[in-house]
């Protein structure tokens, strides 16, 4: 549990569910959960568990929420949750739910701060299922990463710039954070991302964030290598990959990667 004490919006928050005869639970998580990470970037994020047949009123109502007449922009992002943001630069993301449906929801950190009975409960089995081991199949990770690049830097040589950029910096590198990740101390499963442990600080739901707590050089030379121009980002991620993975793989087949940098060399 944060030692950070509460900030004044959930503060006011707690209070207003707290009067709400409807509202089963309220559960605080990311950032909100562990406030002593918070800095002035940090978004509010929460779940509000009500009473059967009683949620899509809470998200298509908003005047519940603090500072209600303060909101810039909000709007729908799931069948549960929304984003909002407030003309003071706050940002929340929370999701409603009714029982049913919060035993379905993802958790990494989290915090209940109301509970009228068996939200703890509930939200302990959440983080338990969303933290279980999960099987990586690296020669896949490892593949599709390679394949990626390849598409990308062809469509980014021909011109298409803008989809190389989606496949390069964001589907070519999300399969190689997953792979990474995997191979770190702690991997990606219960011991790792957000557990105890060696692998603490990864985020078990998005392998982007903290990335540079855990793996700080690795993060840098990846850093280093998004930042080139968008036809030369592909090889030198594969380099960056192939530095990291020839130490930590037995079965690294090094050969495939050489392959596709040499056929994006012939250009």
């Amino acid at each position: 549990m944060s030692t950070t004490p509460l900030d004044p919006f959930l503060v006011d928050l707690i209070g207003r569910l707290e009067s709400d005869p409807r509202v089963v639970g309220l559960v605080l998580a990311g950032s909100s959960a562990e406030r002593d990470r918070r800095d002035r970037w940090s978004d509010h994020d929460f779940l509000v568990v009500t009473e059967d047949g009683t949620p899509e009123g809470y998200r298509t109502d908003m005047s519940w929420l603090p500072d209600a007449d303060g909101v810039l922009l909000s709007f729908r992002e799931t069948a549960h949750g929304l984003k909002v943001l407030y003309r003071s630069g706050l940002m929340i993301e929370f999701a409603v739910f009714d029982r049913a449906e919060f035993a379905t929801c993802a958790l990494n950190h989290y915090e209940v701060v109301i509970d009228r009975g068996g939200v703890a409960e509930a939200a302990a089995g959440v983080r338990e299922r969303t933290m279980s081991p999960r099987s990586v199949d690296r020669l896949v990770c490892l593949r599709m990463f390679l394949s990626l690049v390849y598409i990308g830097t062809g469509r980014a040589r021909r011109g298409e710039r803008l989809s190389a950029n989606v496949f390069i910096r964001d589907y070519a590198t999300g399969q190689l954070l997953r792979l990474a990740a995997d191979l770190l101390p702690g991997g990606t499963g219960a011991g790792g991302p957000g557990a105890g442990g060696p692998g603490a600080g990864r985020d078990a739901l998005d392998p982007w964030r903290r990335f540079e707590q855990v793996a700080p050089d690795l993060a840098a030379d990846l850093d280093a290598a998004l930042a080139r121009p968008i036809d030369e980002v592909g090889p030198a991620l594969i380099r960056v990959a192939d530095a990291f993975l020839r130490v930590r793989w037995a079965e690294y087949p090094a050969d495939e990667a050489a392959g596709v940098l040499a056929l994006l060399a012939r250009d």
